[in-house]
């Protein structure tokens, strides 16, 4: 299993169409969070199966793979530190709030193995050779879960 966090996709995807048409095959399930920018959703339209071998999580919730293994997953960026409002590429408190419900409404909930977020940690561009942009969102959802 190949989990992939940020933006997927990128300024040229020209290569991807290989996967999509199926003349080229992705060797290992993959799993994506949704997009981040706005110029990134058309990618995502035609439902969670981007190509074989790659899945869209979505928005949010959980995912437990054939293992056992639980994957609690938010997509996109921040809204609060953007525009405080929530759309595809964002989330807000009501997203995190809901995913927090999902996850009380399991009665055998014992904890969240990996949490996957675009967000970067508070503080993880401290030793960075070169000056980074600091983005904190993640750090809001890490205290409630």
């Amino acid at each position: 299993m190949l989990l992939c966090v940020g933006d997927f996709f990128g300024r040229n995807n020209s290569d991807f169409e290989m996967y999509r048409n199926s003349s080229s095959c992705v060797p290992i399930q993959t799993f994506v969070l949704g997009p981040n920018k706005v110029e990134h959703i058309a990618f995502y339209q035609n439902g969670p199966e981007l190509c074989p071998n790659v899945t869209c999580l979505g928005k949010k919730g959980v995912f437990t793979a054939s293992s056992g293994l639980r994957l609690v997953y938010l997509s996109g960026r921040d809204a609060t530190s953007t525009s405080g409002t929530s759309d595809e590429t964002e989330f807000n408190t009501r997203d995190i709030e809901d995913l927090q419900a999902t996850l009380a409404m399991n009665q055998n909930f014992t904890g969240v193995d990996i949490l996957l977020t675009s967000c970067w940690p508070r503080g993880v561009t401290t030793y960075a050779g070169r000056p980074v942009s600091d983005r904190t969102g993640v750090d809001r959802i890490l205290k409630r879960f």
